[in-house]
């Protein structure tokens, strides 16, 4: 049977787990170079289910402006970890 009910478009808060905050934080405040810092960013972007945003070279802790033209996924992508990580350093007071 048919309906007139739409569904309510609502922005998702997110919930980051203690051990996401730890590793931003972590990640933030140290050195950004090293196999030790890439092993643990690819591990904190995985925490946030941003592994297709880490192989197009974007990152949460990325702190730069956006390289790329609105033409590539990686501008969309970037986009996406820029409001993430904003939401990160909100959470952490940061």
């Amino acid at each position: 049977m048919p309906t007139t009910r739409k569904p309510v478009a609502r922005q998702r808060r997110p919930a980051f787990t203690p051990e996401i905050l730890r590793l931003f934080v972590e990640l933030e405040s140290g050195l950004k170079r090293g196999e030790r810092f890439k092993a643990k960013e690819r591990e904190l972007m995985r925490m946030l289910g941003l592994t297709e945003q880490y192989w197009t070279m974007n990152s949460v802790l990325d702190t730069s402006p956006c390289y790329t033209s609105p033409n590539f996924l990686a501008w969309l992508h970037w986009h996406e970890c820029r409001q993430i990580r904003e939401q990160l350093l909100a959470a952490t007071g940061s």
